[in-house]
């Protein structure tokens, strides 16, 4: 029969050796992708019914009345689904999603998919949305 001393032994030079030849060879861990300089999200003002907040967001929002909306306005000039806001890969850009009364930024009706610049104000209804930027928030 063989002495649980020597196989505890054998184990721990197994063990030893592993570290020693294996282990440290693989070097430092991966960064975590959340520390990515990647922006994440969308911040905006929005003036509204007599109040002021600003919210943080994903990469995209859809806005309007609807329950599935991520900004919900309840405001009868505002559509179910009235706007979307997004980020591309080369910046945040609104879109009117066939509204009926439309979408503006800073005054300008937007026809097709819009860039924004920080500070924009995208008026949607009644309310007011200004962009504020993107970034990466938790």
């Amino acid at each position: 029969m063989t002495d649980p001393r020597l196989v505890t032994l054998g184990f721990s030079c197994a063990y030893i050796a592993y570290v020693a030849l294996v282990r440290d060879r693989r070097g430092a861990p991966p960064a975590r992708a959340i520390e990515a300089a990647i922006p994440t999200g969308i911040e905006l003002t929005v003036a509204h019914a007599g109040t002021i907040k600003t919210y943080r967001f994903g990469r995209r929002i859809l806005v309007g009345r609807a329950p599935s909306a991520d900004l919900r306005l309840d405001d009868p000039r505002v559509s179910r689904l009235h706007a979307r806001i997004e980020i591309r890969d080369d910046g945040v850009y609104v879109e009117d999603l066939g509204s009926r009364n439309g979408t503006t930024v800073d005054g300008i009706a937007v026809a097709e998919p819009r860039r924004l610049a920080v500070d924009d104000e995208v008026a949607v209804g009644s309310a007011a949305l200004v962009f504020r930027g993107v970034g990466a928030w938790r």
